[in-house]
């Protein structure tokens, strides 16, 4: 078979995965793309690989065969040449044969190895690994493909995440959980890019030991982004040094450490420090880099109560003391953890993380932690995970370990470039938002605003700069300048959190209604008052909780109209609507009531909560804790309590009198 023969099997107008391979995607990057997926039609259709994800494996395999004849032009095994068999000189016969000799015979070659922890070479493949690809006219055209690739004497921009996302694109299949989340290039490079502009110049001009780490590499995107984005920047840059022993990744999965280490390989390393481990939180070659690096850059598993090893659990709480001793967590918490462990002082950490953890509480305990500042947060469109088999919402997070800072930058991509139609990756007629929002991110971070106002660097894409103690959450969709306004003048004024003026109160649910009122979401005004003449009527089907006389109740849902109350004296025990949150206030609970209607308060909960839509967006009880309120004396509180009760009661008796008023007789 020839190499012309075989180029017709990849047909230019497949569609590519338009994932990108460096930065912007160029029309090569996206052509390559587009053979491998052509390639990959092949070996699933016609090339004998079992299981069908396997099929990848098969295309590192023959990327490692070719880089060895590219750094040995005389490599050869029982006397076949490598040359020879990329050129497509061996025989149909027997080139499935000299192809599984020349890879069992690579793994014993030093320089096409990894280095492990302890110094010693290792192969990336087990040494018992198999070459699997048996069909010999597929595999003569995989030989050519990766001859092409490899042979022209220029690097190729991550050409085993290429291959990935090829998979990604349609063919990867996803039964049983993929468990394997490729960040597309054009966000890694983002990351990467960011990352670098915020270390000092000098950061990587010499480089003797390890630098840069990813505790979680999968096939070392964010590695190759990191070296893509530091060549680019030339200047102080040690590259030799960043290259073979400044990039260290890790991984559970030995088939992604071959991965990532290859790609290093194909980028020029002499012997990639990637290696695999049991557990990253616990790991002792990781454990030696903590308090190291200058930069981490990862995208950690993700997924509520998945990780419970102890020793990793006791670990987070030293920076998240708000994680419950014990118990299992997600293992986001505990790599973000790990992650800010790794930094040295300066060092900067570049990091996905699921919604969930960015607007929840135990990440209150980094924005409130000074050791560290949370210099950004870009906001990622769901489809960034779609091909990985996840419609997760997540953000890459940027935090410095320095005293906290002044400013947040808080962006939002809308578009990653692709859409995903039919299993598969499309072009988003809409385009890419990552490289005008890395363009703003880049300036803002410089220019370094000193107004106490929000600057909205750009609306469409959304990037502004706001004050750090303005912040609740870095979530950029939560982004709203009067609610960060109103935060910051009050604390500017000595506003203090409710949380010190209230506690939540034990949740207690009753199936069974008997003659106490019903309270409702609907019963309660926006002046917090309550139609007890209608709670008295109401008798719903669904259970309600338990609130007692000067209970604050506060409505949990569409933080947008506040509907908060204090349970009347008249009425020792009540029952209220799941959706309230219930509070025992340690202060005159109308003085709270009044505070909690103050209109720079109920700015802060407007853009508050997630939902599928703007009238079903929730809150939680901590969302109301951590509200800022207007700082009053005892007197004050008081006063403001005792007219407010006042008020309130009057309003809440008329309501009663006059409903007996229209009653017949």
């Amino acid at each position: 078979m020839t190499l012309e023969t075989d180029l017709t099997l990849f047909p230019e107008d497949l569609h590519a995965p338009l994932l990108g391979s460096a930065g912007n995607a160029t029309v090569d990057e996206l052509a390559l793309a587009a053979r491998f997926d052509g390639l990959h039609q092949l070996l699933y259709t016609r090339g004998g690989v079992r299981p069908t994800n396997a099929a990848i494996e098969e295309v590192g395999k023959l990327l490692l065969l070719r880089l060895w004849l590219s750094r040995d032009d005389e490599a050869s095994v029982d006397g076949v040449g490598l040359r020879a068999l990329f050129d497509g000189a061996v025989p149909d016969e027997s080139v499935v044969e000299v192809t599984k000799k020349a890879f069992t015979q690579v793994l014993t070659v030093d320089r096409m190895s990894l280095r492990a922890v302890d110094g010693s070479s290792r192969p990336l493949w087990p040494y018992d690994e198999p070459f699997r690809l048996a069909e010999p006219t597929v595999l003569q055209s995989a030989l050519a493909l990766v001859n092409e690739i490899l042979g022209g004497g220029t690097r190729v921009a991550d050409p085993l995440g290429t291959a990935f996302d090829a998979f990604l694109s349609g063919r990867y299949d996803h039964s049983g959980g993929l468990g394997t989340y490729l960040t597309p290039s054009s966000v890694a490079r983002m990351m990467a890019e960011v990352v670098l502009d915020l270390l000092s110049s000098d950061a990587l001009a010499d480089v003797r030991a390890p630098i840069i780490a990813d505790p979680f590499c999968g096939t070392g995107r964010f590695l190759v982004a990191a070296f893509d984005a530091a060549e680019e920047r030339h200047e102080n840059v040690d590259l030799a040094g960043l290259l073979d022993g400044g990039l260290v990744g890790a991984d559970q999965s030995t088939t992604a450490i071959a991965k990532s280490g290859l790609n290093l390989l194909l980028y020029g390393a002499q012997q990639p420090e990637v290696y695999a481990v049991a557990d990253s939180m616990t790991d002792p070659g990781l454990d030696r880099l903590r308090g190291t690096l200058a930069a981490v850059l990862t995208n950690p598993p993700f997924g509520g109560g998945k990780y419970d090893d102890a020793l990793g659990i006791d670990r987070t709480r030293e920076l998240f003391p708000s994680v419950r001793p014990n118990r299992p967590m997600d293992p986001a918490i505990a790599g973000l953890a790990l992650s800010l462990e790794l930094l040295r002082p300066g060092g900067v950490l570049g990091i996905v993380l699921p919604e969930g953890i960015v607007n929840g509480r135990q990440f209150q305990d980094i924005l409130s932690n000074p050791d560290f500042h949370v210099v950004a947060s870009v906001s990622l469109p769901t489809v960034t995970f779609a091909l990985s088999g996840t419609v997760a919402k997540t953000s890459a997070v940027f935090i410095r370990r320095v005293p906290r800072g002044e400013r947040t930058t808080l962006a939002r991509v809308d578009h990653v470039g692709f859409i995903k139609q039919a299993g598969r990756a499309v072009a988003d007629p809409e385009g890419s938002d990552i490289p005008a929002v890395t363009a703003a991110l880049l300036n803002t971070l410089k220019s370094n605003p000193a107004s106490d106002e929000i600057e909205t660097v750009s609306s469409r894409p959304l990037v502004a700069s706001v004050p750090s103690d303005g912040l609740t959450s870095v979530d950029p969709n939560r982004l709203d300048p009067e609610a960060v306004k109103s935060r910051h003048e009050l604390l500017a004024t000595g506003g203090i959190e409710l949380g010190e003026l209230l506690r939540t109160a034990p949740r207690s649910r009753k199936g069974k209604r008997t003659d106490e009122p019903f309270v409702s979401v609907l019963h309660v005004d926006q002046l917090g008052t309550v139609s007890w003449n209608e709670t008295l009527q109401y008798n719903p089907t669904t259970p309600g909780q338990w609130a007692s006389s000067g209970d604050l109740i506060v409505s949990l849902l569409n933080p947008s109209k506040l509907r908060a109350a204090v349970i009347a004296e008249d009425y020792p025990t009540v029952m209220c609507s799941g959706e309230f949150g219930v509070f025992k206030a340690l202060v005159d609970p109308y003085a709270l009531l009044a505070l909690l209607y103050d209109p720079r308060v109920q700015a802060q909960l407007r853009p508050l909560g997630s939902g599928t839509s703007s009238s079903r967006r929730r809150i939680g009880p901590e969302d109301v804790l951590a509200l800022i309120v207007p700082f009053k004396t005892p007197s004050e509180l008081a006063e403001i309590g005792e007219q407010a009760r006042r008020e309130v009661r009057n309003i809440e008796s008329s309501r009663l009198r006059l409903a007996a008023l229209h009653q017949p007789g």
